[in-house]
């Protein structure tokens, strides 16, 4: 049974753009399963667009598109980017109804994603999904952006609000599924896990040109880090890191690709330690199907936390885009990325910074393990096929909508 899909994604990005992926590659395959899409959404990475109003639609490779003209960024304060959800929410809250639609799928964040589709639910009596891509209030309030008893009672209450709504949930792991329903008390089978997708095709075809690396480092030893430069990320960890490897092995190298609110004093703090463009080089964020080129080039990828319990549940790009490439992850957290990596052998897991010596002679060790890189790269492309392919996920979302 075909539907037509009302898809509700505020940062939607395309491959030619920098930016997450997940909701282009699942709106290519329910096309391909003879659905139907309409994605509302802003301009945030899709820059290059010709925008003509406030809204502009677009048929892009079947996606039409609801463009609404907004200014936002990465480095924008979290007051800013309260105000940007805040106008998106009352403009798509009006544009939904002007779309017909069988199913709303509405994927955070912001948590505000919902409103549109609860809207929707109300005035046309059309079911909703909602895909928590992050678990909104609880790592907020657990990193201390959020701090006001009151505005976090408000929050606590419209999250339970929204899942009892939602016809059904879709969360980016396991471990968000156990935050979802022991903290709301959502049934269980309401709420389905999709994890984030390691887009095999993308990475198997790796751009051609002039190699990027011997730009910037003659080194073997190269750690990636592609993604948001932002406080929960805590890149700071990385430059304490190769402060301290660079007494052990000097050839190990962080390359850190992306952009955000915390660069400027990054770069500040590499100098400072004395690993800017030494032992640490500082990349623009490229377009997604850039990113294979990246990641061939380099020995291991990686993904950082600030030490957060809540933050552990985190379904990352960046770990299934290195899965995807073939290339064995680091973490410097605990949770079910952790427990695969252990389980796979597909990468390194260090101790968080309170240890920053011992992860770093930890990394040196695994870098010069030859023999185990090789099978890890091997495992990696395995676990990315069996686990978390576009295949996998697509048919998973077929059921759910399905079942709507």
């Amino acid at each position: 049974m075909t539907k037509r899909i009302i898809y509700l994604h505020q940062y939607f990005a395309i491959p030619s753009m920098s930016g997450g992926t997940r909701s282009y590659d699942l709106s290519k395959k329910f096309l391909e399963q003879g659905h139907q899409v309409i994605m509302i959404t802003t301009s945030a990475f899709l820059k290059d667009f010709e925008l003509t109003g406030t809204w502009t639609v677009i048929n892009y490779e079947g996606i039409e598109l609801h463009v609404l003209k907004q200014e936002y960024n990465n480095k924008l304060s979290f007051a800013k980017r309260i105000f940007v959800f805040l106008q998106f929410f009352l403009y798509a809250s009006r544009r939904v109804l002007k779309v017909k639609g069988d199913v709303v799928i509405a994927t955070s964040t912001p948590l505000t994603i919902a409103i549109p589709a609860l809207v929707k639910k109300m005035l046309h009596h059309t079911p909703f999904i909602f895909e928590a891509r992050d678990i909104w209030p609880e790592v907020p309030v657990a990193i201390g952006v959020i701090r006001n008893r009151q505005l976090i009672r408000i929050l606590n209450s419209f999250e339970k609000y929204i899942y009892r709504n939602a016809k059904h949930i879709v969360a980016l792991s396991e471990d968000m599924k156990h935050s979802i329903v022991s903290r709301t008390g959502t049934n269980s089978d309401k709420v389905t896990v999709i994890y984030n997708i390691s887009e095999m095709k993308r990475f198997s075809n790796v751009p051609e040109g002039a190699p990027i690396m011997p730009k910037y480092t003659a080194s073997d030893k190269i750690v990636l880090y592609a993604g948001t430069l932002g406080m929960v990320n805590g890149i700071k960890y990385v430059i304490d890191l190769a402060a301290e490897t660079a007494q052990i092995d000097p050839e190990i190298v962080f390359m850190v690709l992306g952009d955000g609110m915390e660069k400027p004093e990054l770069l500040r703090y590499a100098a400072e330690r004395q690993v800017l463009n030494r032992q640490v080089f500082f990349l623009d964020p490229v377009p997604k199907n850039m990113l294979p080129k990246l990641y061939a080039e380099s020995t291991i990828g990686s993904s950082f936390f600030i030490p957060v319990k809540e933050l552990w549940a985190n379904s990352a790009n960046k770990f299934f885009d290195c899965l995807a490439a073939g290339r064995p992850i680091l973490i410097n957290y605990e949770g079910w990325q952790a427990t695969a990596i252990h389980e796979k052998e597909v990468g390194i897991v260090l101790s968080p910074a309170s240890n920053i010596k011992a992860a770093a002679t930890a990394l040196s060790n695994y870098l010069n393990d030859h023999s185990t890189l090789a099978k890890q790269r091997n495992n990696a492309i395995k676990l990315a096929e069996e686990r978390y392919s576009l295949d996998i996920a697509a048919a998973r979302y077929q059921d759910v909508l399905l079942a709507v």
